[in-house]
């Protein structure tokens, strides 16, 4: 959805300009010093065009500092319900499959997750940082009931774009369970579109990242160009993960089976591709 005159003037300014209609967002930023090392690095050599920040990341403090010292505008909030600790002291499942399970069920009240991300939002804007889109971790912000939540957020906060995944489907080559999982998305993103529209605010056509999330590789980096060529007027986004490695980074997060510096290599390769 190609619309508003302030989405275009980003989009025409922002530091990667091959081609206009094509963002890369690189999720994670605050998770560990040395995601936030690999964000930066790609951010301040053109990479990418931005990247999403998880306000209850342990690297938050460090992201905050390596923003506001690059004075790069960009940056918006990686939603985070799963996985790392809530701000709003709410009790929450880690697992994003038990956390879908317990919301299908009626076990997590909304009013709980509206505390949790207004809380994470507001310690973003509190750090001096003017969140310019939302997505989430695991994409728990296209569950119906959740997406209500962000979209009256995002405008309370006055954040024009919310992220939704549009990814097409090839069911050759295997990752069954993972595409049968992209459909799902697919039909949540299609949901959770008339509701952004009506809101007044914006989101991408398509989405290119979910299915070899954590391991990007030059065929995604293709996929999405591909896109952008098809449809010239749709806003792509092709979401990343890049990353320096730590031990620490290993120890804690090795069971994601994330690939943190090979999409690093991958994306400043796609860059000399475009030379």
């Amino acid at each position: 959805m190609w619309t508003g005159r302030e989405w275009k003037k980003l989009l025409m300014e922002s530091i990667y300009h091959r081609p206009k209609n094509l963002l890369i967002i690189a999720d994670d930023l605050g998770l560990a010093e040395s995601i936030n090392d690999g964000i930066f690095f790609l951010l301040k050599e053109g990479k990418i065009n931005g990247a999403s920040l998880m306000a209850n990341g342990e690297a938050f403090d460090d992201a905050v500092a390596k923003y506001l010292e690059a004075g790069l505008l960009n940056i918006g909030v990686h939603l985070v319900l799963v996985e790392e600790k809530p701000l709003s002291g709410m009790s929450l499942p880690k697992n994003h499959k038990m956390f879908f399970i317990k919301y299908l069920f009626g076990l997590i009240k909304l009013s709980e997750i509206e505390k949790e991300l207004r809380t994470q939002l507001q310690k973003v804007i509190n750090a001096g940082i003017n969140p310019q889109f939302l997505n989430s971790h695991q994409h728990l912000h296209l569950l119906p009931g959740i997406m209500n939540v962000v979209v009256n957020l995002a405008r309370e906060y006055k954040i024009s774009r919310i992220r939704i995944v549009n990814e097409p489907v090839d069911f050759f080559g295997g990752k069954l369970f993972r595409k049968v999982q992209l459909l799902f998305l697919n039909f949540l993103s299609w949901l959770a579109k008339k509701k952004i529209r009506k809101a007044g605010l914006q989101y991408n056509d398509f989405f290119v990242g979910f299915i070899n999330a954590g391991d990007l590789n030059i065929k995604d980096l293709r996929l999405a160009k591909k896109l952008t060529k098809m449809y010239p007027e749709k806003v792509i986004e092709l979401g990343c993960h890049p990353g320096f490695e730590s031990q620490e980074l290993v120890e804690k997060y090795g069971h994601w089976r994330y690939n943190w510096e090979k999409e690093v290599e991958v994306l400043k390769r796609k860059n000399d591709e475009d030379e």
